[in-house]
């Protein structure tokens, strides 16, 4: 898609997290015992946390403290951000990639196979999804290349891509597309017959279930190239993606997102592009947009427009994830949580939670919560918790247990942290030291 920018970059895997040097296999598991899994708390760590807490992940030394600070692991999936990366943002990525492994949410991976995936040294063991900071650090992360006879695909988001509440606003949430981007390679992978991406460059002739039904949505298949740098696509073709870059092995990429999105009805939920504003909202708003690229916009449709897609997608032998990953992985059953805040003028300024006026949450004691205050519209604006509502402005004090902060709000990166202990009051208000009333109604429950 036009707006996005898909970049597999590479990072080093052969070692354990100590050193430099080239790892040996495990031995193979007993395949009588039952698979443990652990449960995913999205901790955001530090490097040497990290090593600490999985001391038999590899990939993580080498240099990679010169461009990541924060690090969260999610079934074998290392979350790396760079600093000032909001940790909102980076709980939100690993929660959304929980989603597509574990679907259903009940802590066990929905394919084994997939899982396995993620833990073979040479086949993706400790996956790597990196969210950076800048532009510069981006390149000189991109040319950093250590170790190379070792290195594998990771996944990068870059700022604006992760949308904390984007997705329930309406708004496109382009973590979403990369991080399926991600999972779709172990599909690849795995079941290269259904979901194989034949390498053209290399010159494979053979083909997937996925690439025969490509080529029919497209109407022309590999054999054909731009003509005067465009595609030409026959009118009746669905699949007509129009950037040149993009290769036959790439548009195999960029399908199967269209395919499995249309599915499970994110396309249709989405009334308007990334940043785009809420003014420009209109049902199925992202579907006219993406309607140069492709025809289907809900389910039905996908199957009576695309049905060699369709039955692929839907093939129960493939636990294919079913429901839309809004980033929510777990509620409070996990430790760890990210929320937004923004400020907007609704008869004066006030405070909004994943952009939600006047909203509700419920926290969990022993869980920790993070409020980002990264948006430029927060400057100036601090936000606090107090047992009264409205906090000093009503004549009530300032709530302190468990709150840190970081940062200034405004300034990317800020945020307001707070672990509810056990002795916690049964209810919270956000209050602004500088400004009454720009909270509202908005409540926290402690549970």
């Amino acid at each position: 898609m036009n707006h996005v920018t898909l970049l597999l970059i590479i990072v080093s895997l052969p070692l354990l997290l100590g050193g430099c040097v080239e790892a040996q296999d495990p031995p193979p598991s007993e395949s009588s015992l039952a698979p443990t899994y652990e449960r995913p708390t999205f901790e955001p760590m530090n490097l040497e946390q990290y090593k600490k807490s999985y001391p038999e992940l590899l990939g993580l030394s080498c240099g990679m403290d010169k461009f990541f600070d924060t690090y969260i692991n999610v079934f074998g999936v290392t979350i790396a951000a760079m600093p000032n990366t909001p940790v909102p943002d980076i709980i939100h990525a690993a929660k959304i990639y929980a989603q597509l492994i574990d679907n259903n949410e009940d802590f066990i991976p929905d394919d084994r196979k997939i899982f396995d995936f993620h833990q073979k040294d040479s086949e993706g063991r400790n996956s790597l999804i990196v969210l950076v900071d800048t532009k510069a650090l981006d390149n000189a992360w991109i040319s950093f290349k250590p170790g190379q006879p070792f290195w594998v695909p990771a996944q990068a988001l870059r700022p604006g891509h992760s949308g904390v509440g984007h997705s329930r606003d309406g708004e496109m949430d382009i973590a979403v597309e990369e991080l399926f981007h991600r999972y779709s390679k172990a599909l690849q992978s795995i079941y290269p017959k259904d979901f194989g991406l034949p390498d053209e460059e290399a010159g494979d002739k053979w083909s997937s279930t996925l690439s025969n039904a490509m080529d029919i949505a497209r109407g022309i298949d590999r054999t054909v190239t731009p003509v005067n740098g465009k595609w030409v696509y026959p009118e009746n073709a669905w699949y007509t993606y129009n950037a040149t870059s993009c290769g036959w092995g790439c548009q195999i990429d960029e399908y199967l997102w269209h395919v499995w999105a249309t599915n499970i009805g994110y396309n249709e939920m989405l009334t308007r592009q990334p940043d785009g504003p809420k003014e420009e909202a209109r049902p199925r708003g992202w579907c006219d947009n993406l309607n140069q690229e492709w025809k289907p916009c809900t389910r039905k449709e996908l199957k009576e427009i695309d049905l060699p897609a369709y039955q692929l997608i839907n093939n129960e032998d493939y636990r294919i994830p079913t429901k839309i990953p809004f980033g929510e992985y777990g509620n409070n059953r996990v430790k760890y949580h990210g929320y937004e805040i923004d400020v907007r003028l609704n008869n004066g300024h006030q405070f909004t939670i994943n952009r939600k006026l006047n909203t509700s949450l419920t926290l969990k004691r022993g869980n920790t919560y993070y409020f980002d205050q990264s948006l430029e519209s927060n400057a100036e604006f601090n936000l606090r918790f107090s047992t009264t509502k409205d906090g000093s402005h009503g004549e009530g004090k300032e709530y302190k247990k468990g709150v840190k902060f970081r940062g200034v709000p405004g300034d990317r990166g800020a945020y307001v942290k707070l672990f509810v202990t056990e002795n916690a009051p049964d209810k919270l208000y956000l209050y602004c030291t500088s400004q009454p009333d720009m909270a509202r109604e908005i409540v926290l429950v402690i549970d």
